[in-house]
């Protein structure tokens, strides 16, 4: 029974430390090498930040963005940085902010040039949508670390046909009807017009198309993945040619061959754009495979992650500029004190 230990109700959250300690907690937790408590010391010690641009229209509540930021949480803890969030409204991008409020238009854009990575989450709506779209502009043109989730990866696609492809117009029909150039569609069997339970939900197949893809060397060089779906909207997939053409990649597609899952621009670090939420599947001590590629892109360990066999070395990637010794040598010198219950 020495392994149990017993969490009893207290009046007060900061008593739990001395209740936990009273049952030496402390020990359990540090037998046999745990790998969390590991990291967790780490962690409180780490001097290197790798601060993440999140562009959305929600970003006035943190709690709208929960699952993402816990996946970006994973992925900084995995790689050995403090994560640094830079929560940026995207309508503070667009030129109408600029005529309006132009000190918020500047620190908004100061606060996405400033960032290592650009992170464009899942939505609804047009509010907010052209200065996504000026985000993603932006990070593909400077070459920034960028990742664009559901709705981020359509709207990557339409400032790719826009600005690289020339159509002017081109958006997605959720956006405006009568675009001349809908390269994000409705999904024909969902009821069209309609929304409430015609969505294409839950945990999906996705097929990888080539073994020259970041994300599949990600995951582990597998043939597919299963990640879970919440969409209503696809890529049109007529025009897969056209933009494959000028360098934006499909790489993984559902199993029938007709939902486009995952892009990826050529000549570029980390230009990433899926269909499927990978927030949903990401843990403390498995993260996400996009979020952990745009951390380490964002802090540029990527090309030695992916040389490595996608091996995280904690020796390689802790950084301490005080020049003391490394956190595995210290955590082994720790003595934890033995509580006499009597």
């Amino acid at each position: 029974m020495s392994g149990v230990i017993s969490i009893r109700s207290l009046s007060h959250l900061k008593q739990c430390k001395s209740a936990l300690l009273f049952e030496s907690l402390c020990p359990h937790l540090y037998s046999g090498g745990d790998n969390n408590a590991i990291s967790l010391i780490r962690y409180d010690r780490l001097l290197e930040t790798c601060s993440i641009a999140l562009v959305g229209k929600y970003t006035k509540f943190s709690d709208s963005y929960a699952s993402v930021i816990k996946a970006l949480e994973h992925s900084a803890l995995a790689i050995n940085h403090k994560l640094e969030i830079k929560y940026i409204d995207s309508t503070d991008l667009e030129l109408s902010t600029m005529q309006e409020e132009p000190v918020r238009y500047h620190e908004a854009w100061q606060k996405l040039c400033s960032a290592h990575g650009v992170l464009v989450p899942g939505g609804f709506g047009v509010r907010g949508t052209e200065g996504k779209i000026q985000a993603i502009s932006w990070a593909r043109k400077q070459k920034k670390p960028f990742l664009g989730v559901c709705l981020g990866m359509q709207l990557a696609v339409v400032e790719f046909s826009r600005n690289v492809l020339g159509w002017q117009d081109a958006n997605s029909t959720e956006f405006d009807p009568k675009t001349s150039h809908p390269v994000v569609i409705e999904m024909p069997e969902h009821n069209p017009g309609q929304m409430g339970g015609t969505m294409r939900l839950g945990k999906r197949r996705t097929l990888f198309q080539t073994k020259n893809s970041v994300l599949r060397k990600l995951y582990g060089d597998l043939d597919y993945l299963e990640e879970r779906h919440r969409h209503r909207f696809e890529v049109n997939p007529v025009l897969k040619k056209c933009l494959e053409e000028q360098g934006l990649k499909f790489v993984g597609q559902d199993v029938e061959g007709e939902r486009m899952e995952i892009v990826e621009l050529e000549d570029h670090p980390f230009f990433v754009g899926v269909q499927y939420h990978p927030e949903f599947l990401s843990r403390p001590i498995k993260p996400s495979p996009p979020y952990l590629g745009l951390l380490l892109a964002s802090v540029g360990q990527l090309p030695h992650y992916l040389q490595k066999g996608c091996r995280l070395s904690p020796r390689d990637t802790y950084s301490d500029r005080s020049g003391s010794s490394s956190p595995d040598s210290e955590i082994t010198e720790l003595k934890f004190p033995s509580i006499n219950h009597n």
